[in-house]
């Protein structure tokens, strides 16, 4: 397709959305004939092969060998795009800087993308409309600060004047509760905005239904000034109530008192209710409860303009609250979904299942104490509740990759497999039947040779029984080293003395010909300083974080979760460089995988379920931890906060 053409099919965006591009990637000197222009939506990635688990709309395809699979990653924010390196073998340059692996650059109209060899120009548009290209937007307002224009030739009108200020409200309810997140700010929200919609509103109650079947209860009660009132106190009107909930119906009762619906009911006697409205919360045929606004100082408060502001205010409320239960609903699945993923792939290591959650609760108890960090950095960094839930996924799903690894590296406990070990104490039961076998035939031989008198027989098996104790004894204590020598360590030591003697050390076979005790591999396997894990095992461990980031990378994660892949992918880096996969250093890692790392650390040093070593005391954990932050593989700082705040005692209480 040549460039126009491309160019103009973009604005249509992906088949059967209707939503309009509004940004595009021009590659610079494209091979013919491949596209040379590639529209944006929400989110593209870029790599050199197509990627079957993203929709062809979600990936840009540009094949030279210089490029990664997944080489970098646009996404648009609001009106904004920004663009992300994925950890690429040859890097992402914009504008002739190098971006930092996971962290997100803003791009502007014109900005020029480097992804190895490819030259790419990032173009920004403005399309308001399908159909309608000639519109522009020439004037932008800030929402959050909506007014609306009154004339001023008109403007004395009193009737006009609340008119307009009722719209002004209503306007900031609808767009208050589109930002809201949870529903005690809404409930918050929409009792202030209440006493701005009706003046003479004294008194304002919101109940609800936790189901269906089950009686509505009060979850708010105010009073005009911000008193606040026990909701399990409020009396109200079981005859409004049912009209209300039962009937569906908005009701609007002026000079209460004298009206002869309600004027004999007690609760309404009791508190002089002069005037009140109430209005269902429905949504479909479902009623989700209701809000109840009254007055004891004037019978005439409320008219039937107010009813019918007081109802558009309780559609949007009930809109609003459905999606917090749906959000709810959803945000639930995904933890229910997460935890039992992370419990699956522990229990292919039962001896290390329990880890991943106690990591998560050691960070997230770590994140949260920053607010009350001495360092002024730190408390301005304090995470938002977001942010906490994005790092508790990521501590959960950190070791996601372990799916790959094999189980008898997984499971290994000593620094030689167990398969293995019993294959070496069958080589020296072995050597010690050559041994007596080569010494008695031989002696049966001299004496069908008739060389022997019986004297010299007898004094010939004591001296063979002695040279086998004896080298029974030296089989034992070579077995006897290689068994010490095969613990593993939990910090870096020096190897068990007389490997090498027994590594030399030949025996003879049964056909004579000799043999070692101690192969390479496993001298190799015996000399390990640190931990169990041979080389190669150990790189097939640390492949398990890049196969956790390409996992979790895959998951649609909504935006305030987006950093998850990239908090888990750097949980083995150290400050100075020396960790994996990527070697990062300093401000290239993250607060938040900084935290995991302290955490994790911590878990793996004090756990009481690791068969390959000890539980090490809290005490000599932190001081191990302590000694990494003093040659700059930790963060110092957060390692204070961490032992400041004793995470760890909470989690044991828990």
């Amino acid at each position: 397709m040549e460039p126009k053409a491309a160019l103009s099919a973009a604005f249509s965006g992906p088949e059967g959305t209707g939503d309009p591009v509004r940004a595009y990637i021009e590659w610079m000197g494209a091979p013919s004939p491949g596209p040379a222009v590639f529209p944006l939506h929400d989110e593209a990635v870029l790599g050199r092969d197509q990627q079957d688990a993203l929709a062809s709309s979600k990936y840009i395809c540009i094949p030279e060998q210089t490029i990664s699979r997944r080489h970098a990653r646009i996404r648009r924010r609001g009106a904004n795009y920004f663009v992300e390196d994925l950890h690429s073998r040859n890097g992402t340059f914009v504008c002739g800087e190098r971006l930092a692996p996971g962290a997100w650059h803003l791009l502007r109209d014109g900005d020029e993308l480097a992804l190895a060899s490819a030259q790419l120009v990032f173009h920004s548009l403005m399309v308001p409309e399908r159909g309608n290209l000639d519109t522009v937007i020439t004037r932008s307002v800030d929402a959050t600060q909506f007014a609306p224009v009154v004339d001023p030739a008109r403007a004395g009108r009193s009737d006009l004047e609340k008119t307009v200020h009722r719209l002004h409200a209503m306007a900031q309810v609808s767009i208050a509760l589109g930002a809201v997140t949870d529903q005690a700010t809404l409930i918050e929200k929409i009792m202030n905005f209440i006493f701005d919609l009706f003046p003479l509103a004294e008194r304002a109650f919101i109940m609800l239904r936790g189901s269906e079947q089950d009686p509505p209860r009060p979850v708010a009660a105010r009073r005009r000034g911000g008193a606040i009132e026990d909701p399990a106190q409020v009396r109200i009107s079981r005859t409004i109530v049912d009209q209300v909930l039962v009937k569906k119906r908005a009701v609007l009762s002026v000079d209460t008192l004298s009206d002869r619906h309600y004027a004999a009911h007690e609760s309404i006697v009791a508190q002089a209710i002069l005037s009140v409205m109430c209005v269902p919360l429905i949504l479909g045929d479902e009623v989700l409860g209701l809000i109840q606004v009254d007055t004891s100082s004037d019978p005439h408060a409320f008219q039937e303009a107010d009813l019918e502001i007081l109802s558009g205010v309780c559609a949007e409320t009930a809109v609003a609250l459905r999606n917090f239960q749906l959000y709810s609903d959803i945000k639930g699945l995904l933890d229910g979904f997460v935890c039992a993923s992370v419990q699956a792939i522990e229990e292919r290591d039962p001896v290390t299942a329990g880890h991943s959650f106690r990591v998560a609760d050691y960070a997230g108890h770590l994140a949260m104490a920053l607010e009350h960090a001495d360092d002024p950095s730190l408390r301005r960094a304090a995470f938002s509740p977001a942010q906490l839930r994005e790092i508790r996924y990521a501590a959960l799903l950190h070791d996601f990759g372990k799916v790959g690894v094999r189980e008898h590296v997984l499971r290994k406990e000593k620094k030689l497999h167990h398969a293995d070990m019993r294959l070496l104490e069958g080589r020296f039961r072995y050597a010690r039947a050559c041994l007596e076998r080569h010494a008695w035939r031989a002696l049966a031989q001299q004496h069908l040779q008739g060389e022997l008198g019986m004297e010299a027989f007898r004094r010939a098996c004591e001296r063979i029984e002695a040279e086998l104790q004896a080298e029974g004894e030296r089989l034992d204590a070579f077995l006897d080293t290689i068994v010490r020598a095969n613990e593993p360590s939990v910090s870096h030591t020096a190897p068990v003395s007389g490997l090498d003697t027994i590594r030399s050390h030949r025996c003879a076979g049964l056909d004579d010909r000799e043999f070692h005790l101690l192969g390479d591999d496993e001298f190799a396997a015996l000399n390990i300083g640190k931990g169990c894990l041979t080389p190669d095992e150990r790189r097939q461990i640390e492949a398990h974080v890049a196969d956790s980031y390409s996992f979790l990378i895959l998951i649609p994660w909504t935006r305030e979760l987006a950093g998850v892949p990239a908090i888990a992918h750097g949980h083995h880096e150290k400050l100075d460089g020396s960790g994996y996969p990527m070697g990062l250093k300093g401000d290239e890692i993250s607060l938040q995988t900084r935290i995991l790392t302290i955490s994790d650390i911590f878990d793996a040093l004090t756990a009481r379920d690791r068969p390959y070593k000890e539980a090490v005391p809290v005490e000599h954990a932190l001081d191990l931890i302590a000694e990494e932050c003093r040659v700059g593989h930790l963060d110092a700082r957060l390692f204070k906060v961490f032992v400041d705040s004793k995470g760890w005692e909470a989690r044991a209480h828990a």
